[in-house]
């Protein structure tokens, strides 16, 4: 399951409260560390729920 991080202030081409991705892992650690990012817990969270419900497996009937 791939977190979801959210821009807390403008970097590169994202802007303050965008979804930020393609980067690799240590520019993602850079950014956290520096507080530039920040983990999108109900993003995170909402697409874990919803793995969990396509994960229901069936008896074959």
């Amino acid at each position: 399951m791939a977190k979801q991080y959210k821009a807390r202030q403008p970097v590169g081409r994202f802007s303050a409260g965008d979804i930020v991705g393609g980067l690799s892992e240590s520019q993602i650690q850079d950014l956290l560390q520096r507080g530039v990012i920040e983990l999108d817990k109900k993003l995170t969270q909402a697409k874990a729920t919803q793995a969990k419900k396509e994960e229901v497996k069936t008896d074959g009937e």
